[in-house]
């Protein structure tokens, strides 16, 4: 068994809990392109340089596989009856959005943010002819992306909220390393009064941008907003009542900023 192999477990375990809506990215992905000598910009290609393509196409597939889980589930029969024939349209609609935009690919994680974009965008237009109600088609979208997950993700940080000693600490840590994985296409701030208070500002979008030149800024509040928020608005946080987090703006709903921000209610 080659040391690649063997790695593949490991790698695919740090994926899953490391964020893997950021993770799905195009089968030709790298974030070094052959003719570019620069140092790899993301912790998969420092950590798992042998096996990024093959996280990144695990990583396409499982959207796949859940689109058609969905199709077949959600009780319209139009869908299944044409499972297959959605299921073709939205690979090659995303196949094509990602070759037209790829001038908007400025480092490594702008590569995974595109595919996320593009596969949101290529299943919301192939779902809406079928489904008819935007709104079920935008939910479909966000459980693609991670929606279901808060019945997993509640537990995990009901836990770590109970075995951490300093909770302001772990999760100001989560709002900052969010801050990094956003990549230079977002314009982020984030701004500490240690032990008190933690706040993210998102001041330019990548989604926001794309889906408004793409005539659906709808889809920004299913994708990054709705799923970012899946870490920080947990019962577990909420329920613990020293930590209250909240976003007062958001650019999605016309504001000019998002704004993450968490306040250590023990420390004021």
């Amino acid at each position: 068994e080659s040391v690649e192999e063997r790695g593949k477990p490991a790698a695919m375990m740090a994926l899953r809990s490391g964020g893997v809506r950021r993770a799905i990215a195009s089968r030709a992905r790298t974030f070094a392109s052959s003719d570019d000598d620069r140092e790899p910009d993301h912790w998969l290609s420092r950590s798992f340089p042998k096996q990024e393509a093959w996280l990144l196409e695990q990583a396409e597939q499982w959207w796949y596989k859940g689109l058609s889980a969905l199709l077949k589930s959600e009780g319209q029969s139009s869908l299944a009856t044409n499972h297959d024939l959605i299921l073709t349209q939205v690979r090659d609609r995303n196949a094509s959005l990602q070759r037209e935009n790829r001038e908007r690919i400025v480092d490594g994680r702008s590569r995974t943010h595109l595919q996320q974009a593009c596969l949101a965008l290529a299943t919301y237009e192939k779902l809406s002819p079928w489904v008819g109600d935007k709104q079920e088609s935008l939910l479909m979208v966000s459980r693609l992306l991670g929606k279901d997950s808060a019945s997993i993700l509640n537990p995990l940080q009901r836990m770590s909220m109970w075995l951490t000693r300093n909770k302001f600490s772990m999760v100001a840590k989560r709002i900052k390393l969010l801050s990094l994985d956003y990549g230079s296409s977002f314009e982020t701030s984030v701004e500490e009064e240690e032990g008190l208070e933690c706040v993210l500002t998102v001041k330019s979008c990548f989604y926001d941008r794309f889906f408004r030149e793409m005539e659906v800024p709808e889809l920004t509040s299913a994708t990054c907003c709705s799923v970012d928020a899946l870490w920080f608005t947990s019962d577990a946080i909420r329920d613990d009542g020293s930590l209250e987090f909240s976003r007062p703006s958001s650019i999605a709903e016309g504001d000019d900023a998002c704004v993450l921000r968490l306040v250590n209610r023990k420390g004021r």
